[in-house]
């Protein structure tokens, strides 16, 4: 997950695109860019498209802690960006769930509320230890 961050950041969605499987379904709760859920490589590329129209080259994911829960990898993170249209810089907190088959991931869901996430999951903060790994 950790060398897909770094593709979003570099903009290369190709790169992004070799984590995910090809039927890959991609919850995204970015209201900015329609929300929804999106299907597949070529969604996941519309995502991609309706971001980068949105917030440009600007734009970055800045992880704050990954947690390994076996099939699926919890990510909290902060996404930054600078408003194509209103110049305004941005700090979204978010959080994501992936979880993965086969060693690419099939069911990607952002959350704008962190809690929302652990419940979803069953879990608590205080059961979860940071994957330090590289």
């Amino acid at each position: 997950m950790r060398r897909a961050v770094e593709a979003f950041n570099a903009r290369d969605i190709d790169e992004v695109l070799t984590y995910f499987d090809p039927s890959i379904e991609f919850h995204s709760t970015f209201a900015v860019v329609g929300g929804g859920v999106y299907h597949g490589h070529e969604g996941m590329r519309s995502w991609h498209r309706d971001v980068q129209e949105v917030w440009g080259d600007e734009i970055r994911i800045e992880p704050e802690a990954f947690f390994d829960l076996g099939e699926q990898t919890l990510l909290f993170l902060v996404l930054h960006g600078r408003g194509q249209q209103s110049a305004l810089e941005v700090a979204m907190p978010s959080t994501v769930v992936y979880t993965w088959r086969r060693d690419l991931v099939i069911l990607a869901k952002h959350y704008a509320d962190r809690d929302e996430a652990l419940r979803d999951l069953g879990v608590s903060l205080d059961e979860l230890e940071p994957d330090q790994s590289r």
